[in-house]
């Protein structure tokens, strides 16, 4: 339903949908004055769900200031989504996958899912402790099948942050996560998704990759071991390029090749050692560094 959390008796997920409520508000609110209509959305909107607000947007004066230049601006948008989107449906997918992907993998995903309008920083993304992010504004989501897709992708990472305890390596615990995710979901898609749609990158630039897979794999060899989160990040970010000519969000290609690497030598189903493995021993068994 709109604007409150949900959960089924037999999941741990947990859906808190604060996107009618928003545009709810904004509707109402619009000819207010300023310092109403703030307060308002800090008391109703922002406090109320601080974790996903100052992890994702910043303070309530970040939120304040992208409510009021940047939102207001979108409501159009806003209003139009809310009507072409069925939530209630959104919702019955997500916990549909969340009992498909339980009985394909052998473990239970748990956390919460924030389903809402944003800054557009990600279509579907998360926080390291496996709290997903559904940002409705973003331009990529234009029904609902632009979210469910993603759905098995985003709920291995639940499962992998609850099975898989982070070590030093930051940069391979990212890369391996991001690729791992990727890997699960081609194969729970069971062949109706390319590798390059599981990748979301264009045929292009997974071509791109292929064709320089050495390139890259001298990058993972060069970064593998380090600690930095920026530059985890990098390896994660759409926007971030390592070179002239490469895609975003390179990262995904490299995790992805090293668990199809370490499949190839170790047997068919063994991709469900990799929730219980450290990454640096995927890394090793895939030989992929050789």
């Amino acid at each position: 339903m709109w604007g409150f959390a949900q959960s089924t008796p037999s999941s741990k997920i947990k859906i808190i949908d604060i996107s009618k409520k928003q545009i709810d508000l904004m509707n109402d609110l619009e000819s207010e004055p300023l310092e109403v209509r703030n307060k308002i959305f800090i008391d109703s909107i922002y406090t109320p769900n601080n974790y996903l607000w100052s992890g994702y947007l910043g303070s309530e004066m970040d939120f304040i200031k992208w409510m009021n230049l940047t939102a207001y601006k979108e409501l159009v948008l806003y209003n139009s989504k809310a009507k072409s989107i069925d939530l209630n449906l959104l919702n019955l997918y997500l916990f549909e996958t969340v009992k498909g992907m339980k009985m394909f993998t052998g473990f239970e995903p748990e956390g919460k899912w924030y389903i809402f309008f944003g800054p557009k920083w990600t279509n579907l993304g998360g926080f390291a402790d496996g709290t997903m992010l559904i940002d409705l504004a973003h331009e990529s989501i234009k029904s609902i099948d632009d979210i469910r897709e993603f759905f098995p992708h985003e709920i291995n990472h639940q499962i992998y942050s609850s099975t898989n305890q982070r070590d030093e390596n930051e940069v391979l615990y990212r890369i391996l996560d991001e690729g791992f995710a990727c890997y699960v979901s081609y194969l729970f898609h069971n062949g109706s998704t390319t590798v390059a749609e599981e990748l979301d990158y264009t045929e292009s630039e997974y071509k791109f990759c292929i064709d320089n897979e050495a390139e890259l794999i001298a990058l993972l060899k060069k970064h593998y071991k380090s600690n930095n989160d920026k530059l985890s990040r990098s390896f994660a970010s759409r926007s971030y390029r390592f070179a002239k000519g490469y895609p975003g969000a390179i990262g995904y290609f490299i995790g992805f090749r090293i668990v199809e690497e370490y499949v190839k030598r170790n047997g068919k189903d063994s991709w469900k050692d990799i929730y219980h493995l450290s990454p640096e021993k995927v890394l090793k068994r895939s030989k992929i560094l050789r």
